[in-house]
C-alpha cells in the first residue's frame, strides 16, 4: 500500500543549523523538498566526488585469488585517486603513441628498412631522391629526364624510389611522406611503448585492492554532499531557518518528540492537491517480491494514485506462465532460483526478493506445463503417464482435435476481469470522495468491458458459436449513458451532464480502446503458441540428425542450443507482453500516470 504522508515545516535556530541538521539526519524520516545549495565548500566536495568516481572508473575490474582487500584512511585514499587517474592518463597517452606508431609502421614497412637522414645526405650532395605510390596508368606518364627504382608492387600498386634534378612533373602523382625514423627504430619505440604499457598496467592491477576503499569515500562524499547541499540552500530569515518536507504519517510522533528535544518549532498538516508528495509503498512479504519488477522498471505511481502490487503480483505470474507455456522450462527457472537463493543467503543471509518471485512464477509455469502437457515441446514426454494424467484435453498443446479457441477464449476471460478488477477498485475508491455521484461512471466502465467482452468472443473466435446475447448490447450502451452522466460530475448535476455530452466522441474512442484492450490479451495464446512451437521445431531437428556418434552430437547441440535460445526469447516476451498488460491495458483502466516520485528521507548512509 501507499503509505499516508504529512506535509512538515520545521523551524530552526540559524546559530544551530548545523547540529539541528545532523539531528535531524540522524532521525532519518524526513523528505526534504528539492533543495539547490551553493558555496565552495560544495563544489569542493563535488570536485573531491567526481575524483573519485573517476578513478574507480579507470581501475581494472579484476579479482586475484588470495588478494585481500586493504584499507586505507581517507587522505591516503584521495593520494590514491589522484595516482590512478593520472597513470589512467599516461596509458590513454601511450595508447595513442601505440596506435600512431602502428600506423606508421604499417604505412612505411612496405620500403622496408632505411634511415630517412640519408635521403638529406644524398640531397646535400647532389642526388634527389623521393618516393611514390603509382598506379600502372601512371608509369607510362612518367617523365622521361627521371630515374625510377622499384621497390615493391601490392596488387596494382608500385612503390617507387624516384631519382630526379626537378620533381616539379611529379607533383600529379602521389608522393610518399618520408618518416622520421626508421623502421627497426620504430619497432624499437613500439617495443619500449608497450613495455611501458604493462609496466602502468600492472601499478593498475595492484590499486585494485584499494577498491572498496575509494567506494567507501565516494558514499562520503556523497553523504558529505547531500549535506552540504542541504546546509547551504536552506532558507534563511534573520536568525531563523526553516525547511519543509514530508513525513510518513506514522512517523509524527518521532518527529515532534525529536522537536521538543532539539527546541525546533514544528508544523504538521495534510498534504495539498498541489503538492508533489512523494511515494512510499510497503507491502507484505508475500506482495513484497513484486517490487524488484517495479525497480527495473523505473515505475513508481504517483502518491494520489493506487499500489497495484498486490494485483499485478497475481496477474503477471500467470501472464508469466501462459507465456513460457512449458513446465520443463518452468523446472529450469525454479531449478535456477533455488540454486541462486541457497548461494546468496549463504553469502547474505536472505534471499532476495526477485529470487523469490522467479521460484513462485516457476512453480505456476510448472503447473500450466502440466496442465497443457507441454514438457520442452515434446509430444513423447507429454504421453508419459505420470505427466498425462495431469492434462486438461481442452487445452492441451498436442491434441488431435483443434484446441485454439479454448485458450483463445481464456484469454479474453482473463483479460475481462482484470480489467473489470481496474473498475471496481476506482468504484469503491471514488465511494470515498466528492461528489460521491462520480462514482457510478465506473460503474458504467464495468458494463462496458463486460458488454464488449461478448462483442470480442463474437467478432474475433466465432459469430455462430459465440452469438451476441441482446443483453450485452444493452450492457454497452446503458454502460455508455452511465459514463456521460456521470463522469464529469463535480457538484453540479446538470453542468456535469453538459460537459458529458460534449466529450461523447473521446468516451466513444475510449470505447473502442477498451475493446482493443480485451483482445491485447489474445497475445498470451499467441506468443506461448511460438514458445511451444520453436521448441517442437528444434526437438524435430534433432531427432533428424542420425543415429551416429555425429548425429548425436549435433543433437545434443541443437537440443542445447535451441532450448536455451527459446528460453531466453520467453523470457524476453514476459518482460514485453507480461508488462505490457498490467503497466498499459490495467493500468490505463485504472487511470494511471506512474507520475511518483520515490521518498528518499535526509538519512545518514553511511555507517558512523
Amino acid at each position: 500500500m501507499i503509505v499516508p504522508m504529512k506535509k512538515i515545516f520545521l523551524l530552526l535556530l540559524n546559530s544551530d543549523k548545523n547540529d539541528s541538521l545532523k539531528k535531524l539526519k540522524d532521525l532519518g524520516v524526513v523528505h526534504l523538498e528539492d533543495i539547490k545549495g551553493s558555496g565552495e565548500k560544495l563544489s569542493s566536495l563535488q570536485n573531491k566526488r567526481d575524483l573519485v568516481s573517476k578513478s574507480l572508473s579507470g581501475l581494472p575490474n579484476i579479482k586475484k585469488k588470495g588478494s585481500k582487500k586493504v584499507s586505507y584512511g581517507k587522505e591516503e585514499t584521495l593520494e590514491i585517486t589522484k595516482r590512478i587517474i593520472r597513470l589512467n592518463e599516461e596509458l590513454k597517452t601511450i595508447n595513442e603513441d601505440i596506435l600512431n606508431t602502428n600506423k606508421e609502421i604499417d604505412r612505411i614497412k612496405v620500403w622496408g628498412d632505411f634511415n630517412p637522414e640519408d635521403f638529406s645526405l644524398l640531397k646535400s650532395n647532389g642526388v634527389s631522391i623521393k618516393l611514390y605510390k603509382l598506379k600502372k596508368s601512371d608509369i607510362k606518364e612518367l617523365p622521361e629526364n627521371i630515374k625510377k627504382f622499384s621497390i615493391a608492387n601490392v596488387k596494382s600498386v608500385g612503390y617507387y624510389a624516384i631519382i630526379s634534378n626537378s620533381f616539379e612533373e611529379m607533383q600529379k602523382f602521389e608522393e610518399v611522406i618520408l618518416p622520421q625514423i626508421g623502421l627497426d627504430e620504430l619497432y624499437t619505440l613500439l617495443e619500449s611503448k608497450n613495455q611501458s604499457k604493462d609496466k602502468i598496467s600492472k601499478e593498475l592491477e595492484n590499486l585494485a585492492n584499494a577498491k572498496s576503499s575509494l567506494e567507501n569515500l565516494l558514499s562520503v562524499f556523497e553523504d558529505e554532499i547531500e549535506f552540504e547541499n542541504i546546509y547551504s540552500g536552506l532558507s534563511v530569515d534573520g536568525s531563523l531557518t526553516y525547511l519543509q518536507g514530508f513525513i510518513p504519517a506514522g512517523k509524527a510522533d518521532l518527529i515532534k518528540n525529536g522537536a521538543i528535544t532539539n527546541s525546533w518549532a514544528v508544523m504538521l498538516q495534510e498534504p495539498d492537491e498541489t503538492d508533489l508528495v512523494p511515494t512510499l509503498i510497503e507491502n507484505s512479504k508475500v506482495v513484497r517480491i513484486i517490487q524488484p519488477v517495479f525497480d527495473f522498471l523505473g515505475t513508481i505511481p504517483g502518491y494520489r494514485e493506487k499500489d497495484i502490487s498486490f494485483f499485478f503480483l497475481i496477474f503477471f505470474s500467470i501472464f508469466f506462465a501462459m507465456i513460457i507455456g512449458d513446465g520443463g522450462y518452468g523446472a529450469i527457472f525454479l531449478g535456477i532460483s533455488i540454486f541462486a537463493g541457497f548461494k546468496i543467503k549463504k553469502k547474505t543471509g536472505s534471499v532476495p526478493d526477485g529470487v523469490k518471485l522467479l521460484a513462485e512464477m516457476s512453480v505456476l509455469t510448472i503447473i500450466w506445463g502440466a496442465i497443457t502437457g507441454t514438457w520442452f515441446g515434446s509430444i513423447g514426454l507429454s504421453k508419459i503417464p505420470f505427466l498425462n494424467m495431469f492434462i486438461i484435453d481442452k487445452i492441451t498443446s498436442f491434441s488431435d482435435k483443434p484446441n485454439a479457441q479454448y485458450i483463445k477464449h481464456l484469454t479474453f476471460i482473463i483479460g475481462t476481469v482484470h480489467l473489470s478488477i481496474a473498475h471496481i477498485w476506482n468504484f469503491i475508491s471514488m465511494l470515498k470522495k466528492k461528489p460521491l455521484i462520480k462514482a457510478f461512471s465506473q460503474l458504467g466502465w464495468l458494463s462496458m468491458v463486460l458488454g464488449l467482452y461478448f462483442l470480442v468472443l463474437n467478432f474475433v473466435l466465432s459469430a455462430e458459436e459465440f452469438p451476441m446475447p441482446s443483453v450485452a448490447v444493452y450492457m454497452i450502451f446503458a454502460g455508455l449513458i452511465a459514463v456521460i452522466l456521470f463522469s464529469e460530475q463535480e457538484g453540479n448535476f446538470f453542468k456535469g451532464l453538459l460537459k458529458g455530452v460534449a466529450g461523447l466522441m473521446p468516451t466513444f474512442l475510449d470505447s473502442i480502446s477498451a475493446f482493443s484492450d480485451i483482445i491485447s490479451y489474445i497475445r498470451l495464446f499467441a506468443v506461448g503458441l511460438a514458445t511451444v512451437a520453436v521448441a517442437s521445431s528444434f526437438n524435430s531437428m534433432a531427432a533428424n540428425m542420425g543415429t551416429g556418434v555425429v548425429g548425436i552430437i549435433g543433437s545434443i547441440l541443437i537440443l542445447g542450443l535451441g532450448h536455451a535460445l527459446n528460453l531466453a526469447m520467453a523470457a524476453l516476451s514476459v518482460v514485453v507482453h507480461g508488462v505490457r498488460l498490467n503497466v498499459l491495458e490495467f493500468s490505463g483502466h485504472l487511470g494511471m500516470e506512474w507520475t511518483g516520485d520515490n521518498y528518499i528521507p535526509f538519512k545518514n548512509k553511511i555507517d558512523k
